[in-house]
């Protein structure tokens, strides 16, 4: 694989790496968020949904990746079984779904949420 993370021009850092600060950095905002110590504002929230939204879209393109570097039709993937290759595609591309869907709902619930904000106050902390 490590010769693979070397074939990636547009990144860089190796995936690995990049995988790892998107789960540290998706750690930190769970901890925050669930937390009590800071509050913060509507409008702060307002733009953490814009920036999840945007993010779970990239999720599912690189799911999407994944899966299609993981196909049957991939040579070098000669070597294993068949039905292993096609069931990680699958659910690479099922997984790519379910966090493109998750974005989608989370956008389309937007407008209710600017609503919430407006009726609150944009600086009202929580």
């Amino acid at each position: 694989m490590r010769g693979q993370e070397q074939n990636l021009p547009e990144l860089s850092l190796p995936p690995t790496v990049v995988a790892g600060h998107l789960r540290s950095c998706a750690e930190e905002l769970a901890g925050a968020l669930r937390g009590h110590e800071r509050a913060a504002t509507l409008d702060e929230l307002a733009e953490v949904v814009t920036q999840l939204v945007a993010g779970q879209h990239a999720l599912a393109h690189a799911l999407a990746g994944l899966a299609g570097r993981v196909d049957v039709r991939n040579g070098a993937l000669a070597a294993a079984a068949t039905v292993d290759v096609e069931v990680v595609t699958e659910v690479l591309q099922a997984a790519a779904c379910a966090v493109g869907c998750s974005a989608e709902a989370l956008a389309d619930a937007q407008p209710s949420f600017d609503c919430v904000r407006e009726s609150a106050g944009p600086d009202t902390r929580v």
